[in-house]
């Protein structure tokens, strides 16, 4: 009785880690996609006075004008191309409202989405729910999965509907260069393909790196379509509101969709947004710090741990770190690392990438530090029987 859409829908194997976490009762985890820190107050405080004012009916569906004036002010400023406020910007119901609107108002069944391996899992289930068919380029851990622009126009097809593209990524922490994010431009254009380009953690870059945004080179439109958010940003995941920035034709269409689903965003904490992009930006500063302190921490003491190796991120809050000298599948680790250590991590073939583990450093200090010596101690007795790749 149900579709095949949902039906060819796997659910997720971290469901049963956390099963598995729960039944011990005294788990450190390093799993979270999300900020430990909490809102910073004047943006809560912002959203409570939306509902003490009786700001609680549905707003205009394609978001609070103020905020688009300010999200269109943003990007001219920051990445200097021009977006019409009433026309080209749209507040979602979070990145993911706005990742889903995009795929399922860009592809039709049996058109082809290119998704970079390891992937960001919601990129492969929005494919599979538009009857897309999804189309794996694999990037290399040896290069710090940086992807190869010929690799991907390799893939192109007279099907291929779109590429999905995130900088900085999760779950690898990699920030694509620009050279690298130039060229996709240039294929995009040259195929007449869309570009999807998920840019949720545009603030978090480290080792004086600057985030490179696709929507900042000349003359793309019409070839990329922005996903943002204000979650990682400002430590706000459950206020949900993300939005996305494409052009005036495209986002007519967008809007059909989400009227659909959402018909608009929490009007209260579209205000906090307000009074986040309006108010100081320390905050932002100093949780980008902390997790570049945190994240020094947690490769250090990754590449301590015998048979793990870990490279550098240069963005997010995700070490993904390789276990493939342990020669154990990445879930059955993680299984054993919550039953032995008390420590949850998320498995690689999560993200289409066995091998690896992906650690999150959005965990104050000494919970990682905790973490890494319960680990480092359950690798070492692990048992020889468990090794078998």
């Amino acid at each position: 009785m149900l579709a095949d859409r949902i039906l060819s829908v796997e659910r997720s194997p971290f469901y049963s880690i956390m099963d598995l976490a729960a039944k011990r009762g005294d788990c450190i985890y390093l799993h979270l996609g999300e900020p430990d820190f909490i809102t910073p107050k004047h943006i809560v405080e912002a959203a409570k006075s939306a509902l003490d004012e009786g700001h609680t009916h549905y707003g205009p569906d394609r978001g609070i004008p103020e905020l688009r004036q300010l999200i269109a002010e943003k990007i001219e400023k920051e990445y200097g191309t021009r977006y019409d406020w009433e026309d080209e910007i749209m507040v979602t119901a979070g990145g993911q409202a706005g990742l889903h609107i995009a795929v399922m108002a860009l592809a039709n069944p049996g058109d082809e989405i290119i998704i970079l391996v390891p992937y960001y899992p919601p990129y492969l289930v929005n494919a599979k729910l538009a009857d897309a068919r999804p189309v794996f380029v694999e990037l290399k851990g040896e290069e710090e999965f940086i992807p190869d622009p010929s690799d991907i126009e390799k893939a192109i097809t007279s099907k291929t509907k779109a590429i999905i593209v995130l900088t900085p990524n999760n779950p690898t922490g990699s920030v694509y260069p620009e050279e690298t994010l130039q060229r996709i431009v240039q294929i995009a254009k040259k195929r007449d393909i869309m570009v999807i380009s998920d840019e949720v953690y545009e603030t978090l870059v480290y080792d004086g790196i600057r985030h490179k945004s696709l929507i900042s080179f000349p003359d793309t439109k019409e070839h990329v379509v922005q996903v943002n958010s204000f979650s990682k940003i400002y430590a706000m995941t459950g206020l949900r509101v993300g939005y996305l920035a494409a052009s005036q034709e495209k986002l007519l269409q967008f809007l059909k969709y989400h009227h659909t689903v959402n018909i608009s965003a929490n009007v209260p904490a579209q205000m906090a947004c307000v009074t986040a992009m309006k108010g100081p930006q320390d905050c932002v500063e100093e949780m980008r710090g902390a997790y570049q302190k945190r994240r020094d921490l947690i490769v250090e003491r990754l590449n301590d741990i015998p048979g793990v190796s870990c490279f550098t991120p240069k963005g997010a809050f995700y070490a993904f770190a390789d276990i493939r000298e342990l020669g154990i599948p990445s879930l059955d680790l993680v299984q054993y690392l919550v039953q032995e250590a008390g420590v949850v991590l998320t498995n690689g073939s999560g993200f289409g990438c066995e091998g690896f583990v992906r650690v999150s450093y959005a965990a104050n200090p000494e919970s990682i530090e905790e973490a890494m010596d319960r680990m480092k101690k359950a690798v070492i007795r692990m048992p020889a029987a468990m090794k078998k790749l």
